[in-house]
């Protein structure tokens, strides 16, 4: 993708997911704003649902979310044509009065959209299905059209079960095989993607409660409560790391064999060679090492200045 600096946003982002035109920015009020091949802004900020998206992926030209209201109590799961131009849909306050689930409002220009009946912790996907779980009911793995392929029950490790909060799943990752779950004590569950066959099921013997992971290949990023980092792969962990604070967006990039990383006020590369940061002002949502840029959440995009690394 060839482009210079991308127009600015008008909204507050809160991600942003590649797609076959460019990108799909999300705010983190429900707004989507498709972003051209050249860095344009298509049309405007536009809010589906009148409430915040939870999560989000994109398979082919299909965009696959989940909207959340914890106020309400209500949780929605949709899919969106990528083709078509987004629809404004409702205002708040109508979801106020619509509370059966015969009369439930849900996102505008949706090919598909299902009533969630618990929390959705988190979804991922791989080039042909998308899989997520729903808080205390359990693992779903689900085709594009909604059709499922395979259910499973609840994550959960025996060995967390005496310690607080160490079964809550905080992570998943996907590829074409693999489908895995995560939790806050380091459990983790491997599935075969295709039949939901559970392949291993084990703890990491880690030092402290992770908050979130990030997968290519093999090559593992670790993020730890208290902002430590590590480098894992294949049942070992090759460096640890502090940053300043959460991470927003992590992606691996084979060429520098090492994580690019949109953090707290700071883009950072690391890898076992070396480690280095740019200290920013705002808070980095997205990194895009290719084509060198990154977004912060003020909405503006900026060139990534290797002479300002520390």
């Amino acid at each position: 993708m060839a482009w210079g600096i991308p127009e600015d946003l008008d909204f507050t982002p809160k991600q942003i997911l590649r797609y076959n035109e460019g990108y799909i920015a999300i705010g983190v009020d429900g707004d989507l704003q498709k972003i051209s091949s050249d860095g344009k802004l298509v049309g405007i900020p536009i809010k589906p649902f009148p409430t915040q998206i939870r999560d989000a992926v994109i398979i082919d030209d299909t965009l696959i979310a989940t909207w959340l209201d914890q106020e309400l109590l209500l949780a929605r799961m949709a899919a969106l044509d990528l083709k078509n131009d987004f629809s404004e849909g409702v205002n708040r306050g109508d979801l106020r009065v619509r509370r059966t689930i015969d009369k439930s409002l849900h996102p505008a220009g949706n090919d598909w959209s299902h009533v969630l009946d618990a929390e959705p912790i988190s979804l991922n996907a791989n080039s042909d299905s998308f899989s997520f779980v729903l808080w205390k009911k359990g693992v779903y793995n689900l085709a594009v059209n909604s059709v499922e392929n395979w259910r499973s029950a609840e994550p959960k490790w025996p060995k967390l079960a005496k310690i607080p909060r160490a079964m809550e799943t905080i992570a998943t990752t996907c590829d074409d095989e693999i489908y895995e779950i995560w939790s806050k004590g380091g459990g983790v569950i491997r599935y075969d993607v295709k039949t939901g066959e559970k392949i291993s099921q084990e703890v990491l013997p880690l030092d402290g409660f992770l908050n979130q992971v990030y997968k290519c290949g093999e090559h593992y990023l670790l993020l730890f409560n208290n902002s430590n980092i590590a480098l894992y792969e294949n049942g070992n962990v090759l460096l640890n790391a502090k940053l300043s604070g959460p991470i927003n967006y992590a992606e691996w990039s084979e060429t520098e064999q090492g994580w690019h990383i949109a953090g707290w006020r700071e883009l950072a590369f690391i890898s076992t060679e070396k480690q280095n940061r740019i200290q920013l002002k705002e808070l980095a949502v997205f990194v895009d090492s290719q084509n060198g840029l990154y977004l912060c959440n003020d909405g503006k995009w900026d060139i990534i200045d290797g002479t300002e690394e520390q």
